[in-house]
């Protein structure tokens, strides 16, 4: 189905099923399951998809978070709230460094501010919140980096939330900047935290979930090796299902319609393939439908030549979180396919029925299932899943 995005892996890592709990550091730190939002079409839906990290709540005012006891990454997080409040600029710069500068455990770009000096940065950032009345929320480890999430008032007058992380920079210096796409997971529990700003009971931190697959991100380019290892949680089900054998019965509901889709997208049937759309993605459907529609008809020309062949492929497995559900297939059946085979769709579950959706939007979270250094999809292949399943 057009729109599904390719997940290309260059390298192997690791999925860890665990059957215990994983143990608690020090400093008040325990492991707990956070909620991940998945926007549809923009808007963030609340499903059972986990990040399973390190973290503690503080809730507490910058001033009373500073007469704790700390450590060299809360001293310069401090430092930096401090020196922002203060507008003191050489006191920033002594911890700051620009997010382009920082170590990457995503491939995304960083947008840079116009002056991607500590000086520029801190304008950015006062000119947006205030720092007199600022609320530290929680901290957590992504891997080695120390995460910082905080509130604060924004100059519109609209209480925010943001991030600062802690880690090493291109010089391996440990530096403090901003969460940003480029730092993925990062990214992607920052929206979690913002979401639990306006649904705090959906997206509260969860000491245990029950779901049949953890995988273990390999945060530093190899699983296992990470310092406070990070979990993708999730429920879902491995499958070879042909799209364009209309003799096989689909093995529920959401594979009926998905291979209806498909079927009337393979067909020529533009108007009925847009209809299997939520209302947003249906229109950004149709104009694509209607900038390739000289070539598609090509294609079915020559298949009505005989030099191509035309069909659907196979559904080799699903991620389920109602109402949320990701459909992975290839073009070909069995276990032959590689990561540059493999694309993904969302379907939308609501009113009892299913519809298409995110065709052509992009969230943390896409970027996070793109990554070939931190999702493998290789882990979805049947013989992977039973060999390591629960």
């Amino acid at each position: 189905m057009r729109g599904k995005l390719a997940v290309i892996l260059k390298r192997a890592v690791v999925l860890a099923l665990l059957t215990g709990p994983v143990g608690a550091v020090d400093r008040g730190f325990h492991y707990v399951s956070i909620p991940i939002p998945v926007n549809i079409e923009g808007q963030p839906v609340h499903c059972p998809l986990y990040l399973k990290l390190e973290m503690k709540t503080d809730n507490m005012p910058i001033g009373q978070f500073a007469t704790t006891p700390m450590e060299k990454a809360q001293t310069m997080f401090v430092t930096a709230v401090e020196a922002a409040r203060k507008g003191d600029t050489a006191k920033f710069a002594s911890v700051w460094t620009a997010p382009n500068q920082m170590k990457s455990t995503g491939r995304s770009s960083v947008a840079l501010v116009e002056d991607n000096t500590a000086n520029g940065w801190m304008r950015v950032i006062r000119d947006m919140f205030d720092f007199a009345d600022l609320t530290v929320v929680a901290e957590a480890f992504v891997g080695s980096d120390w995460m910082f999430i905080w509130d604060s008032t924004a100059k519109n007058g609209i209480r925010g939330r943001n991030a600062f992380d802690v880690g090493l920079d291109k010089k391996d210096q440990l530096r403090l900047s901003a969460v940003s796409s480029a730092t993925t997971l990062q990214a992607l529990v920052l929206d979690a935290f913002m979401a639990a700003q306006t649904k705090p009971d959906a997206y509260k931190p969860l000491p245990t979930v029950n779901t049949h697959y953890q995988y273990l991100i390999p945060l530093t380019g190899k699983a296992g090796t990470s310092r406070h290892p990070v979990f993708f949680e999730f429920d879902g089900a491995s499958m070879d299902f042909p799209l364009s054998d209309m003799n096989v019965k689909p093995p529920s509901p959401l594979m009926e319609f998905f291979r209806n889709a498909s079927q009337a997208h393979l067909s020529g049937k533009d108007e009925l393939y847009a209809s299997f759309f939520t209302s947003k993605s249906q229109m950004k459907v149709r104009e694509w439908l209607a900038s390739t529609r000289s070539s598609r008809e090509r294609m079915r020309q020559q298949q009505r030549d005989g030099f191509v062949t035309l069909k659907a492929g196979n559904v080799k497995f699903v991620i389920s979180a109602d109402p949320v559900f990701l459909i992975f297939e290839a073009p070909m059946a069995g276990n032959a396919w590689g990561p540059e085979n493999l694309t993904y769709s969302y379907a939308f579950h609501q009113g009892g029925a299913y519809k298409a959706t995110n065709f052509e939007y992009l969230s943390p979270f896409d970027d996070f299932l793109q990554d070939p250094a931190l999702f493998d999809n290789r882990f979805l292949k049947p013989a992977a899943s039973k060999a390591e399943a629960r």
